[in-house]
C-alpha cells in the first residue's frame, strides 16, 4: 500500500538502483521515514489489518465482494506487465549491462536445474510454497469446504481452483519480475540478487526505466497486485479462526473478528518493529514452510487413513462432472505421505554441503553426520547466527547480531505460545462438545 502511494508520488524517478534498494532499507527501519508519517511501517500496516479485519467481520459475503473486484484487478495488472516484461528483449541493455535481455531471463528461468532435485530444502521450499499459496496446511480450505454442498462438484473446483492459482503465480509472475530485472540488469545480476527484495528493491528503478508516466502505472499495477494477493490470502487465514469461534463458542462475527484482528495485532508488530532482526523471516520460515508440511503431512495421514481412502474418495467424487483417476487413491493414500515424511526428514538431517553419500559414508564408519546449517535442526540451534557472533570484529555488528539471536529465539517463543493456545482452545472446544453430548468419549 505505501509502495503504491510512493508510485503514484514519484517517489522513485531519477533513483539509482543503489539508491531504491537503500529506500527499502529505510522503510523498514522504523525510526525513520520516507512520507514524514511517524512510525509509517507500523502505520501502513496497522491501516492494512484494520481492512482486513473489517471485511472478516463482514462474513463470507464480504470476503466474496473483495475477491470479485480484487481478483480480476490482480490478474489485468499481471497480464500487462507480463506483457511488457517478455516484450523487453534487448532494449534495456545499457554499457554498465550489455548482457540484459529478457529472453535470456526466461531462458534462465525455465531451464531445469536437475541437480536441485537432490536438495531436500528444495522440496521443502517447494511443497511449504504450494500448500501455503492453495491454503492447505493451515486450514483454509477446510474452512471454507464447511460451506460446500454435498453435491457441489469438488473435482472440477480444485483442478480450476489450482491452474488458476499457479497461473498467476508462476505464468504471469515469472513473466514480470524474471525478464525485466534480466532484461535491465543482465542475468548473471539477477542470479546473485534473486530473492524476496526484488519485488521492492529492484522493480520501482526498473519502472522508471519506462518514463514518469509509465513507472507511475507499472508501479501501482506491480504493487496493486502485491497487495491484492495480500487482502485476498489473509482473508482467507483469518476464516478459520472466525468459524471456529463461532461454531465451537456460539461468538458472533463480529466478536470473532475483532478478536482475531487484536492476535494479529500483538503477533505482527514485531515483524514491523523487528525486521531487521530477522523477526520475519523466522515467521516465514518456521509457520510459513516448516509447519505447513508438518500439518499437511498430518491432513494427508488423517484424510487417507483414519477418514479412510474410501470414504474420501466417494466425498471427492460425489456430485462431480469430472471424476478423478483412479490411480490418485493409490497417490494419495500412499505416495503423498511418504513423499512428505522424506522431505521433512531430508530438511530436517540436511548433511554439510547437501553430500548424502559422504555423510552415510562417515556415519557407517564412525565419524557420524555433519549437518548443514540450512537444515531445520541447526536453523533451530541458530548454527549459522553463532558462526557469525563468533567470527565478528566488529563492536555494532556483534551488537547487532546479538540482539538479533534474543529477538530470534523470543519469535519462535511467540510462536509456540500460539500453538499451545491453540491446542489449549481445540481441547477446551472437545471437552465443551463431550459435555454437550455432541461427541463421545
Amino acid at each position: 500500500m505505501s509502495y503504491v502511494l510512493h508510485s503514484i508520488m514519484g517517489t522513485f524517478n531519477g533513483m539509482s538502483q543503489t539508491q531504491v534498494a537503500h529506500f527499502f532499507d529505510t522503510y523498514v527501519n522504523i525510526s525513520k521515514s520516507t512520507t514524514g508519517i511517524p512510525f509509517e511501517a507500523v502505520v501502513f500496516y496497522v491501516i492494512c489489518l484494520i481492512i482486513n479485519t473489517w471485511i472478516l467481520s463482514r462474513g463470507l459475503d464480504g470476503v466474496e465482494k473483495v475477491a470479485k473486484v480484487g481478483m480480476p484487478l490482480l490478474i489485468v495488472f499481471g497480464l500487462f506487465l507480463a506483457l511488457r516484461g517478455v516484450t523487453l528483449g534487448t532494449s534495456g541493455a545499457t554499457a554498465a549491462h550489455p548482457d540484459a535481455s529478457a529472453w535470456a531471463g526466461l531462458n534462465f528461468l525455465w531451464t531445469p536445474q536437475l541437480n536441485s532435485l537432490w536438495n531436500p530444502k528444495v522440496w521443502l521450499a517447494a511443497a511449504g510454497q504450494i500448500f501455503f499459496t492453495l491454503s492447505v496446511g493451515m486450514g483454509t480450505v477446510h474452512c471454507y469446504a464447511a460451506y460446500v454442498k454435498s453435491n457441489d462438484d469438488i473435482a472440477l473446483n480444485a483442478v480450476s481452483a489450482g491452474f488458476m492459482n499457479e497461473f498467476v503465480e508462476i505464468v504471469l509472475g515469472s513473466s514480470i519480475v524474471i525478464p525485466i530485472a534480466a532484461g535491465y540488469l543482465g542475468v548473471d545480476w539477477l542470479k546473485a540478487h534473486v530473492g524476496f527484495g526484488l519485488a521492492f528493491q529492484t522493480m520501482p528503478y526498473l519502472f522508471s526505466q519506462w518514463g514518469p508516466f509509465l513507472a507511475a502505472v507499472a508501479g501501482v499495477m506491480w504493487f496493486g497486485l502485491l497487495f491484492f494477493a495480500g487482502i485476498t490470502s489473509s482473508l482467507a487465514m483469518g476464516t478459520p479462526w472466525l468459524g471456529f469461534m463461532e461454531d465451537e463458542f456460539s461468538w458472533n462475527r463480529k466478536r470473532a473478528a475483532w478478536s482475531f484482528g487484536l492476535i494479529v495485532l500483538i503477533m505482527g508488530l514485531p515483524t514491523v518493529f523487528f525486521y531487521n532482526y530477522g523477526v520475519f523471516d523466522q515467521y516465514d520460515y518456521w509457520a510459513g514452510t516448516v509447519s505447513l508440511v508438518v500439518f499437511a503431512l498430518a491432513e494427508s495421514l488423517l484424510f487417507s487413513w483414519v477418514f479412510g481412502i474410501e470414504n474420501g474418495w466417494r466425498e471427492i467424487n460425489e456430485g462431480g462432472d469430472i471424476k478423478v483417476a483412479k490411480p490418485y487413491k493409490f497417490i494419495i493414500k500412499y505416495i503423498t505421505p511418504l513423499l512428505l515424511l522424506f522431505v521433512f526428514i531430508g530438511s530436517f538431517f540436511k548433511p554439510e554441503g547437501n553430500n548424502w553419500s559422504l555423510a552415510f559414508h562417515n556415519l557407517f564408519t564412525g565419524n557420524g553426520w555433519a549437518l548443514d546449517d540450512s537444515s531445520v535442526v541447526k536453523q533451530w540451534l541458530n548454527s549459522g547466527l553463532h558462526k557469525q557472533i563468533a567470527s565478528a570484529t566488529d563492536m555494532n555488528v556483534l551488537h547487532h547480531l546479538k540482539l538479533q539471536l534474543t529477538y530470534v529465539d523470543a519469535a519462535r517463543g511467540l510462536l509456540t505460545a500460539v500453538f499451545i493456545a491453540l491446542c489449549v482452545l481445540v481441547y477446551v472446544a472437545y471437552r465443551k462438545r463431550v459435555k454437550e453430548g455432541r461427541v463421545s468419549l
